[in-house]
């Protein structure tokens, strides 16, 4: 006996097919948005929560500068002084520096009061600290002055190390050391030339050329004495005769 298909039965069943569909779907779209809010407040707690935190942890910003006392007019054995100033700009402390400044070799120059180095355990925000020693030059030479270098620590939970440089300054020339009575001799030898005669090497080769000039007067004043005592002498013999 053959079975007849029932029409209402499958119109129901296509109708439970398509709603069990559409609720899967919903269901999918719901539980997106529901992740994608989720992770919206997740990153919006991590991004208080790291704002939190630098705002209990207050930051340094230290300043770092080097100056010398004078920026020409470097001699051999004149001595000169370099400042080192920190200054801490920020509203956190600065704690464990360490500052050194080993551009001053021993084959140019000697370090002949305080020192190139320093540390300090602390430095507060708003506060600042100066450092300076005295620098000899012992040779002549051009020297390329490099900035001097700091490290530190930002605030009492720093783990890393901060490094820092200061300013850039021009290279220095170190020449000769010269008397004030020689550069005062040089002056005046300037003015009584009118300005042609300028350095100590130019009035070093002046006097070369004058010393050879009263040579050969002294040369040509000999040979006519010389001439002369002879035509006396001539003279005498003839009149003996």
């Amino acid at each position: 006996m053959r079975l007849r298909a029932d029409p209402h039965r499958s119109q129901i069943t296509d109708m439970t097919s398509r709603y069990a569909d559409e609720f899967c779907l919903f269901c999918f779209l719901f539980s997106s948005h529901d992740w994608v809010c989720l992770t919206h407040a997740m990153l919006a707690v991590l991004l208080f929560a790291a704002a939190a935190d630098d705002a209990e942890e207050p930051r340094a910003s230290l300043l770092f500068y080097k100056k010398l006392s004078q920026t020409h007019g470097h001699a051999v054995n004149k001595p000169f002084n370099v400042t080192l100033t920190v200054y801490n700009k920020g509203v956190g402390n600065a704690y464990s520096l360490i500052v050194a400044d080993d551009n001053w070799k021993a084959d140019k120059f000697r370090i002949i009061g305080g020192g190139n180095n320093f540390t300090l355990d602390f430095l507060n925000a708003g506060d600042t600290y100066e450092h300076e020693f005295v620098v000899k030059p012992i040779r002549k030479a051009w020297h390329r002055v490099r900035p001097a270098k700091m490290f530190y620590v930002d605030g009492d939970a720093g783990e890393s190390t901060v490094s820092h440089l200061s300013n850039s300054l021009p290279d220095m020339r170190v020449i000769e050391k010269q008397d004030s009575l020689e550069e005062a001799a040089i002056m005046a030898g300037r003015v009584l030339t009118l300005n042609m005669i300028k350095t100590k090497q130019g009035w070093m080769a002046f006097a070369a050329l004058a010393l050879l000039a009263i040579c050969a007067q002294l040369y040509f004043i000999g040979s006519a004495v010389l001439h002369k005592r002879r035509h006396l002498r001539a003279l005498e013999d003839v009149k003996k005769l």
